[in-house]
């Protein structure tokens, strides 16, 4: 069943254009989120709308470090636009993944608890999202230990980040590895190569 909410909103005409596509991009998470993303994204949109009081102190530390003084549109600008990008990341990162039900299908699991423990154990990949565990399919292998891409444990027990930034680095490109992901150069046997980067994954400098 769909429902249709409908609310008019005044828009001066100075603005309409720019709008347009402010209200494309929520039309799209509306159709694509589940009803708690949808309102974590309210309020943080609500958190955009109503910053907190920064003292001029702060705002002179920011400028320094910034390099450069941002209005208050621009900053809010770059906020929203910060945010809608986070969750079209999130989406993609996850698009390819099972459940916990097919994940324990898949590598003949007697329960769907197994995987979860394996996650606890850093032998196995998962992200919670919407109260689901999501598997990442591209982690699996049927020749690989445990069914799983050779070396991957070794990587996910030392990578001190979340479960999806661990998912985030594993499937980006690297400069180190001269722009292959770690997750190609997993599967072309360097193990030890990558196991070495993931150590300073998520350490401040």
């Amino acid at each position: 069943m769909v429902r249709t909410v409908t609310r008019q909103v005044s828009i001066p005409q100075s603005k309409a254009e720019g709008s347009a596509g402010i209200f494309e991009a929520i039309q799209a998470l509306i159709e694509s989120e589940s009803p708690q993303t949808l309102k974590r994204i309210g309020e943080k949109l609500k958190a955009i709308n109503n910053p907190p009081q920064i003292s001029s102190s702060e705002e002179q530390l920011a400028t320094l470090l910034g390099g450069r003084k941002y209005s208050a549109e621009e900053k809010k600008e770059l906020q929203y636009l910060n945010l809608i990008n986070s969750y079209q990341r999130r989406r993609q990162l996850l698009s390819d993944t099972v459940s916990s039900s097919e994940i324990a299908k898949i590598l003949g699991c007697g329960s769907r608890q197994t995987p979860l423990d394996r996650v606890k154990n850093h032998t196995l990949l998962a992200v919670r999202d919407n109260g689901q565990w999501r598997y990442p399919l591209w982690q699996l292998d049927p020749e690989g230990a445990d069914g799983v891409v050779e070396g991957l444990p070794s990587v996910l027990k030392v990578l001190q980040v979340s479960n999806l930034a661990k998912v985030s680095w594993l499937r980006s490109p690297n400069p180190i590895f001269e722009g292959a992901t770690p997750m190609e150069v997993l599967h072309q046997g360097d193990v030890e190569r990558v196991v070495k980067e993931a150590h300073g994954v998520g350490i401040t400098q």
